[in-house]
């Protein structure tokens, strides 16, 4: 991750920010403006500015109620489920998590879950969680991730059914809808409070929102009470730039940017398959290859007898660098925990336009050539991957 941000400093330096292409599906920028800084001096006048308007557009963004929720703003995702799911599950609790087919919780979920020393048992349908369900009873958490990190999502009606399920009293439902602005645009769904009995969730500010990287959380107020007073406790809060810069980018969402992003991912989608088969898939507005498939269309180009010395992670991590370094292709495998999902993702957003199908293609292709070059030499491929 830090060798591919060294990357793209080096070639702005050199060639300009136009030759960087940004397919990561965030732009991760301060979201401020000219006039907010004029505010941002000190907390002084921050306080008077800006102190309390960005959750009403938290719980507005969310489709969350007013009189029964609030809402936290904290400096990430993973720093709200980190802190969420420690305070709410204890050691022995039992958690279910639904993910989609192909797809994972989160590490920032599972891991914060193993420090608390839950019982997590993951799903991939309400079939297999309502046997659970039922044989077990009602976990003290329903955890769902609609849309996981390979852009695996979870079908509508999988989501709503799991919500429906028979709660006993202290059962609560997290929703760790992180690419909330994608399920939304894309896929047409309700916003995380309007698709079912939801006690608390969070989504992401800058995933296909053009805000900083934040956590937007919101919940049950006695719940956001509770995580809100750790959240400060520990400094998890967001800080003064960053919390006005998450206001303006839920003030500001449009849906249309991610509707088309979806379409150019449908033509991507199109040239990808009649290149590697269905081993493409369409991950909300862009196409993702996992790892192993990607190992296996760089083994059929070199044919190759022995098992290969890289695993899916590094190998989808390679193909990402190989794309920035040669082409300028941002993706998140290089520059955004590269560790969160062994897969190659595309993403539209923000400039799949401006670089075009025909150029991505190709920048994939060469991206997998390279790595059937280094799939047994480990000393190479440590080197591009790390510098």
């Amino acid at each position: 991750m830090l060798r591919a941000r060294q990357l793209v400093a080096e070639r702005v330096r050199a060639t300009g920010a136009d030759t960087v292409y940004d397919l990561s599906g965030m732009n991760r920028g301060g979201g401020i403006s000219a006039e907010d800084t004029q505010h941002l001096t000190s907390h002084v006048p921050f306080f008077e500015r800006f102190e309390g308007r960005t959750e009403p557009l938290a719980l507005k963004h969310m489709g969350a109620d007013a009189s029964r929720h609030a809402a936290l703003i904290l400096n990430r995702v993973s720093a709200a489920n980190f802190i969420a799911l420690t305070t709410l599950a204890q050691r022995g609790d039992k958690v279910y998590a639904l993910a989609p087919k192909g797809g994972v919780t989160h590490p920032s979920c599972v891991r914060p879950l193993s420090i608390a020393g839950a019982e997590f048992h993951q799903f991939h349908s309400t079939e297999d969680l309502d046997r659970k369900w039922q044989a077990d009873g009602p976990p003290r958490l329903l955890l769902i991730t609609p849309i996981s990190a390979s852009k695996r999502h979870l079908d509508f009606s999988e989501f709503t059914r799991a919500l429906s399920l028979p709660r006993g009293a202290h059962t609560l439902a997290y929703v760790d809808d992180a690419h909330m602005a994608s399920r939304v645009s894309f896929f047409d769904e309700p916003r995380t409070f309007g698709v079912g009995n939801v006690d608390i969730a969070v989504c992401s500010a800058d995933k296909h929102v053009a805000g900083p990287r934040a956590g937007v959380m919101v919940g049950r107020k006695d719940l956001i009470k509770t995580i809100g007073s750790l959240a400060y406790e520990f400094g998890l809060e967001a800080q003064a730039g960053q919390y006005v810069g998450v206001a303006n980018a839920l003030r500001n969402f449009d849906t249309r940017p991610v509707k088309e992003a979806g379409e150019l991912a449908k033509q991507l989608l199109e040239v990808l398959r009649g290149q590697y088969g269905t081993r493409a898939y369409l991950g909300g507005p862009g196409v993702s290859i996992g790892g192993d498939d990607i190992i296996d269309i760089a083994r059929e180009q070199r044919r190759p007898k022995d098992k290969p010395a890289l695993v899916a992670v590094e190998a989808a991590g390679l193909v990402a660098m190989e794309m920035l370094e040669k082409d300028g292709v941002l993706t998140i495998g290089a520059v955004s925990m590269p560790g969160s999902a062994p897969v190659v993702r595309l993403m539209m957003y923000p400039d799949g336009a401006k670089l075009g199908i025909e150029r991505i293609a190709a920048s994939l292709e060469n991206g997998i050539s390279r790595l059937a070059q280094v799939l047994d030499d480990t000393v190479t491929a440590r080197t591009q991957l790390l510098g």
